[in-house]
């Protein structure tokens, strides 16, 4: 039974595995042919995109870098040569030189950790680059040690167009592959079409239309404004994605003859125009994906600075200055909207004898598990924030007195019944008392006088033993209008 057991778990894990593999081998056998089908007879391939592909994916998918993973990339390669009639051993031969860029570039980028492999900070385009560079020369070294891969062209002419060629496919699709969302974020992402949005991208198609007219050595530059302008309005994955346009239309519009270079009627010439043009979109490329990560630092960096600014560092809940704009925000929609809401003020009985007993770090625990437990019923709408020490609160939108109630013996029943485990094994429970307040559809207060309102339910659940629901709304006798907000 035990080994019928461990045969079925070992199967389950191997499964994954295989998946792996068949993915890399057809991966590598289908790009290879892509580039084996696009290339000029008698010539190098104008992109060579299963080296940049497979260096991204392994970056991506570590658990891909297996001993297994290498060797199958490296067969699947091997594949698609003789598929199309090459020699064994020269199919060998040049796939172990692309194997090789491989390896090169996946060793650089191994020095940079693995959270900043995803091109979010400007070192990782540097590393990049180095990457690129690095595993471009030693494949293209490689390369020139057998005479059959020349292709007719003398030992520097094909180490330059094996150089450019594989430096400048890498450095366009490396950072799209790197920078690219999840496949989940990626079906949800929405495009904006507004003009106004969309201002840079028509400017930058443009600029490609207007250098292919205009033609000369210059004319790869001209989109470079538009880039740094895309860099400043559009995320780093859009950037990425625009770079690799760019410069896939501008060596391909060189590369036939429509940028009009003037060069002399020979194939030598042709390759330099061709290898400088793809050097020199290799760099202008950098300085918009450079500037392009820098802002997304930054940006991130605004929003942690926002997020600690606005949330209680211990329970990750609004804090009370967010809470309270936040809240006056939602008062003057209602009014507005003409639309019911609710608040709610939540206290967690003989919170001092918690920290008397079991300590400040137990008591530290037991706000982060409970604000923890809250925030899992509640809805993205609902405001939920820490007033200070034990003292929360709830803003609900569109909500009568009666679901405000309802909401909070709910919340008051799941507290009173959840083990929590502060600091040890030991299991400790925890109530709470609830003071409800509510404005219907057509009444205007204050969010001061809401509060009170709360306030004096919450004191009402206090007195009458803890551990219950009060509103507001069932207290007679009770004007709030001489209290003040505390």
């Amino acid at each position: 039974m035990g080994k019928a057991m461990n045969a079925r778990i070992n199967a389950k894990q191997g499964l994954p595995v295989a998946i792996q593999l068949i993915t890399l081998f057809l991966l590598a056998y289908l790009l290879s042919l892509l580039g084996i089908f696009t290339r000029p007879i008698g010539s190098l391939s104008l992109f060579w995109p299963v080296n940049a592909i497979l260096l991204g994916l392994l970056l991506r998918k570590p658990a891909y870098a297996s001993p297994a993973g290498w060797l199958i990339t490296y067969l699947g390669m091997i594949a698609a040569d003789l598929t199309n009639g090459e020699s064994l051993s020269l199919a060998l031969w040049l796939n172990a030189c692309n194997m090789s860029l491989i390896a090169t570039g996946y060793g650089v980028m191994l020095l940079l950790p693995q959270s900043q492999r995803r091109m979010g900070k400007p070192q990782a385009i540097l590393y990049m680059f180095t990457a690129s560079l690095s595993g471009a020369a030693v494949a293209s070294t490689l390369s020139i040690l057998r005479n059959d891969s020349l292709y007719n062209n003398t030992a520097i002419i094909a180490w330059l167009a094996w150089f450019s060629e594989q430096f400048s496919t890498n450095l366009l699709l490396l950072p799209v592959l790197l920078a690219a969302p999840r496949l989940k974020q990626l079906l949800r992402l929405q495009i904006n079409w507004q003009l106004r949005a969309s201002m840079p991208l028509l400017t930058l198609l443009f600029s490609l239309v207007f250098s292919v007219y205009i033609g000369g050595p210059g004319a790869i530059a001209f989109p470079i404004p538009a880039l740094l302008w895309c860099a400043v309005r559009y995320q780093l994955f859009t950037v990425t994605l625009l770079t690799l346009l760019t410069g896939m239309t501008e060596i391909s519009s060189i590369s036939a003859n429509l940028m009009l270079y003037e060069t002399p009627n020979n194939h030598n010439a042709y390759l330099d125009t061709l290898m400088s043009a793809r050097l020199g979109i290799a760099m202008l490329v950098m300085g918009p994906l450079i500037l392009s990560s820098s802002i997304a630092v930054n940006r991130k960096l605004l929003r942690r600075l926002e997020h600690s600014a606005n949330h209680d560092f211990l329970t990750g809940v609004l804090a009370r200055n967010a809470l309270t704009r936040k809240a006056g925000e939602m008062l003057e929609h209602k009014y507005k909207s003409k639309e019911a809401v609710s608040l709610l003020l939540i206290d967690i009985d003989h919170f001092k004898q918690i920290n008397d007993t079991h300590g400040h770090l137990a008591g530290d625990q037991v706000l982060a598990s409970f604000a923890h437990i809250i925030r899992r019923e509640l809805r993205h709408d609902q405001l939920f924030g820490r007033l200070g020490g034990e003292e929360f609160a709830i803003m609900l939108p569109r909500a009568l007195a009666a679901q405000g109630v309802a909401l909070a013996e709910h919340l008051r029943q799941l507290v009173q019944k959840t083990e929590l485990y502060p600091g040890g094994k030991v299991p400790l429970k925890i109530t709470i008392s609830v003071g409800v307040a509510n404005l219907a559809m057509n009444e205007v207060k204050s969010l001061e006088q809401l509060m009170n309102m709360a306030d004096i339910a919450l004191y009402r659940a206090k007195s009458q033993g803890r551990n219950r629901v009060e509103s507001f709304n069932v207290i007679s006798g009770n004007s709030v209008d001489h209290i003040l907000f505390k």
